[in-house]
């Protein structure tokens, strides 16, 4: 591994495929997508849109257990091409912070469960 590698999140992250759903920007168009991972301050989607850095969207998470949405709005700050077809965004979200953990572990045993 390279040595100059510096991690900038000052919170820790979790892999998880979350279904979510975002409002495509200046269109009312609702794009489905999946979280790659989440924080208390962000997450990264996999979607088949690109989106450009800079964007606001509004996010929607639903959780797999109950279908509750969890709704966050918050801004793309990175955009990366994902298995040649789709994007992986990195959004920045407001406040009030995420509660990664019990959202992780209640999509596990949702797809345990399943």
């Amino acid at each position: 591994m390279n040595g100059s590698f510096k991690e900038r999140r000052s919170q820790s992250r979790f892999l998880a495929k979350i279904p979510l759903s975002f409002y495509e920007p200046n269109t009312p168009q609702i794009v489905n997508a999946q979280t790659h991972d989440i924080s208390a301050q962000g997450i990264s989607i996999v979607t088949s849109k690109e989106i450009p850095v800079g964007t606001s969207l509004d996010i929607y998470i639903q959780m797999p257990d109950t279908g509750e949405k969890i709704f966050r709005r918050g801004k793309v700050v990175w955009l990366s091409s994902f298995n040649h077809s789709g994007y992986k965004l990195g959004i920045k979200l407001e406040e009030p912070p995420l509660k990664p953990i019990p959202l992780v572990l209640r999509a596990i045993k949702a797809y345990r469960d399943y």
